[in-house]
């Protein structure tokens, strides 16, 4: 049951990254779309590293892992999808 909350929280993280990408990439008026992909992949590495330090002690972190791997598979593919 942990994994599984935690899989919906790694889906949240992934949401809020994939929402403040867009947000500082309006703000920050960039021109190049494939910027908004690299940024969120960023955020995503990030909480991805932190959850993984700590995946060996919970299951909400497995769970935040697997979804946060995911949409690591999702953004790369959008980005290579932007950058054509």
């Amino acid at each position: 049951m942990q994994v599984v909350l935690g899989f919906l929280l790694g889906v949240l993280i992934a949401l809020g990254g994939l929402f403040f990408s867009i947000f500082l990439g309006t703000a920050l008026a960039w021109r190049e779309r494939w910027l908004f992909p690299v940024f969120t992949g960023i955020g995503l590495g990030v909480a991805g590293i932190v959850a993984f330090r700590r995946m060996k002690e919970s299951g909400y972190a497995f769970g935040i892992v697997i979804a946060l791997s995911i949409a690591v598979l999702v953004d790369a593919a959008c980005g290579v999808a932007l950058y054509r």
